[in-house]
């Protein structure tokens, strides 16, 4: 006879759904697809609260009008059931939040009708409007089980690459903002609105775009985490809280509290000819630097935060022995692999 240890179960429902059928261990996939607002209508066949998510996933693979399921930020949490017909959101933020998890299905459009057993279009307002903006939302919790890289496309169209990384008490989901490597296909010399709206690719190396850059540090993404590994294979990290104003202002890097691996330097907090806090952001084409006898990004072939003109830049050339010319952080110039990544603190 087996027997299914629900300590077990909630542990594992975080991903994969197992249910004790009549003796027999079945199946079922849920996809986290983002936040909605809480609506109520005859969308909604089931609610339960003070459950956890696994159970929530277990009561909607028991319910064959269950294609979908709401965790929802009340006091205490709420578990509903849905047809996965969701109606219009209305952006109330008043209203609470819900994380929304589909049941996948191998449907090449709609989905899995489990009543009538096939595939059934869905209703043209079924899907709801995506409100993630960084990976802190993206990452629900039934993906905690399967640490690293996974990149998610928003509905405005932005790709997003998110790091889960499972420490022993917490898990931190990063939005990685920036990856450059020795070698690496894409170019960073580039111009005021290629670092606005973001270049490259998610799947090598990209700058996420300084308007998404903004926006993330806005939404709570404070701590910024920079990954550095050196020609030799050390590797280098440093942390600080972290924002940049809106294009109005260009971009200006708010920066504090450096914390860094042990004996490497700060060249963004200091005051000084070189360092980058305070300033605004400088590209080929859009001079916003303190040097007053050229543009630092034309001679780096990288935007940044240059000052007079730089103690730091990870979008500049690699292979430059001069700090003050391509790649460095502080006066290290033997680099091969930067990432900078974002976070709720």
């Amino acid at each position: 006879m087996l027997l299914c240890n629900h300590h077990v179960l909630d542990i594992l429902f975080l991903f994969l759904t197992l249910l004790c059928v009549n003796g027999e261990i079945q199946q079922t996939h849920f996809k986290f697809y983002g936040e909605v607002f809480k609506n109520e209508g005859s969308h909604v066949i089931g609610q339960y609260s003070t459950i956890s998510k696994s159970r929530c996933a277990a009561s909607c693979r028991e319910n064959d009008r269950c294609q979908a399921f709401e965790m929802c930020t009340d006091d205490p949490p709420e578990c509903r059931l849905t047809t996965g017909e969701t109606p219009i959101q209305a952006h109330n933020s008043s209203h609470p939040r819900c994380q929304l998890f589909y049941m996948v299905n191998n449907c090449e459009t709609g989905h899995w009708d489990r009543v009538q057993e096939k595939c059934v279009q869905n209703n043209t307002n079924a899907i709801p409007t995506n409100n993630c903006v960084d990976c802190h939302c993206l990452l629900g919790l039934l993906s905690m089980l399967l640490g690293g890289e996974t990149t998610y496309t928003l509905s405005s169209g932005k790709t997003l690459l998110c790091d889960l990384e499972l420490g022993l008490l917490t898990t931190y989901k990063w939005t990685i903002i920036q990856r450059h490597q020795i070698g690496g296909s894409v170019d960073f010399d580039k111009d005021w609105n290629e670092y606005k709206h973001g270049f490259g690719s998610v799947t090598s190396d990209f700058w996420i775009g300084n308007d998404v850059i903004h926006h993330l540090t806005n939404n709570g993404n404070t701590l910024l985490q920079i990954k550095m590994i050196k020609t030799n294979g050390y590797s280098l990290n440093v942390e600080y809280s972290f924002s940049i104003d809106s294009e109005s202002n260009n971009y200006m890097l708010q920066v504090s509290n450096f914390q860094g691996s042990f004996g490497i330097g700060d060249p963004f907090t200091p005051v000084c000819l070189e360092c980058a806090n305070g300033m605004k952001f400088t590209t080929k084409d859009r001079d916003n630097d303190n040097n007053g006898t050229g543009n630092c990004a034309e001679v780096s072939k990288g935007g940044w935060w240059h000052n007079s003109c730089q103690k730091s830049n990870l979008n500049g050339r690699f292979g430059e022995s001069d700090y003050r010319l391509g790649v460095n952080w502080d006066t290290i110039t033997n680099l091969r692999y930067v990432e900078m990544r974002v976070r709720n603190p």
